[in-house]
């Protein structure tokens, strides 16, 4: 016992010594089996370039003002504290080797043809990978190291994928390999098996090429086989930059974007786990996107995604947009935050910005630690049609 507690002391003293240390809130709503939860997690983190390690404390409500427990939603529940102890990030880069368990952040692959960014709700997952010269590699698995003692794991998404990263000779690629996997025994309503490849020509100012994407969708007894292909560029010039797909073939059963913020609740949702069967027809379509750069003050960015019939009229408009701006202050060092999401029947449906499908929110927010503000966020309430407040704390990646 004496041997092993002086191991960590030695482990806590090595550690501290070579890393910075700060402690990361966070606090969440997810739904497990159809029950919300309220979780919450506070971590301390030493981390340095090529190590890191948060350890925290886990915990969970199933309503505002009930009972607190320990640990992660699924578990058994629980008062005692020391099922809520557990590791929140762990990360290693030994050489071209890297290792990360963790937060994770959206995700989007080349220009969105397929995946545009998609999250399991910034839930922890492990991501392995090698970056090399040649290639870059990342293998993602949805898993969450729930509780040390009792010593507790579940699967946070139903999604596993690799990205593979290469370049030959002027050309840089991007290829995306997915599958829907069942979740702590739990099966999807639908199994996916996903695909894309994108592929550019050039460099710095301009970039010029393609994508295409290809989707398999089982359901009620039922497969469905899409596919899509693009071709478009990247224009930079600087603080603004335009990424399109101007002409994109889209065959029956394929749909832009397929992969998004939402994927993982379509899932489980019994409206829309069959979404597919809307875009029967062979379709032409186009993905658009504006992004405007201030350095690490500022990141804007819109896009919209369509359908084009034979007859050329747009349907099934899809409209995104964010905001990332800081305020170089510091006394007062304030960031704002906004996104924006409206799916249409068409564009006519552009003449109301807010209707029963908008989901859209504005925040200010103020630095706890690194990377976690507490926020005050205008958010629109799509049922009620009326804006609503409300306050939150919320991990923002830097930009």
């Amino acid at each position: 016992m004496k041997k092993t507690f002086m191991i960590v002391l030695v482990f806590l003293f090595v550690i501290t010594a070579f890393s910075s240390f700060y402690v990361r809130p966070f606090f969440n709503t997810v739904k497990e089996n159809g029950q919300d939860y309220l979780t919450y997690s506070i971590t301390g983190v030493f981390e340095n370039q090529n190590f890191g390690i948060g350890l925290g404390l886990n915990a969970y409500q199933t309503e505002i003002g009930g009972p607190l427990y320990y640990g992660k939603p699924g578990m058994e529940e629980t008062t005692d504290v020391l099922s809520g102890l557990t590791i929140n990030l762990l990360k290693l880069r030994v050489g071209p080797l890297y290792f990360r368990y963790g937060m994770s952040f959206p995700k989007t692959v080349g220009l969105g043809m397929l995946m545009y960014n998609y999250t399991n709700n910034f839930q922890n997952a492990l991501d392995l990978g090698i970056i090399s010269s040649a290639a870059n590699i990342e293998i993602h698995v949805p898993y969450s190291l729930d509780s040390l003692m009792p010593f507790t794991y579940n699967q946070t998404a139903f999604l596993y994928y690799g990205i593979l990263k290469t370049r030959l000779g002027f050309i840089n690629i991007e290829t995306l390999a997915g599958k829907t996997m069942k979740k702590n025994e739990v099966e999807p309503l639908r199994d996916d098996l996903l695909g894309s490849v994108s592929a550019y020509l050039g460099g710095g100012v301009l970039k010029l090429g393609g994508e295409i994407g290809y989707i398999n969708s089982t359901f009620d007894s039922t497969t469905l086989t899409g596919y899509g292909a693009g071709v478009g560029g990247i224009l930079n010039l600087g603080v603004l930059t335009i990424k399109a797909l101007p002409v994109v073939l889209q065959m029956p059963y394929y749909k832009l974007g397929f992969v998004n913020a939402n994927y993982e609740n379509n899932l489980e949702d019994t409206n829309n786990y069959n979404e597919l069967l809307s875009y029967s027809d062979t379709r032409l379509g186009g993905i658009g996107e504006l992004q405007l750069t201030l350095g690490n003050l500022l990141k804007a960015n819109a896009r919209l995604n369509y359908d084009l019939t034979t007859d050329f009229e747009i349907l099934n408009p899809e409209l995104n947009g964010s905001l990332q701006a800081k305020i170089p202050s510091e006394q007062f060092p304030l960031i704002i935050v906004g996104k924006y999401y409206k799916p249409m029947k068409n564009l006519d449906e552009l003449s109301s910005l807010l209707d029963e499908n908008t989901s859209a929110e504005l925040s200010i927010g103020y630095p706890i630690s690194n990377g976690l503000f507490m926020l005050y966020t205008k958010y629109y309430d799509n049922a009620s049609d009326e804006f609503k407040d409300k306050i939150e704390f919320s991990v923002i990646a830097d930009f």
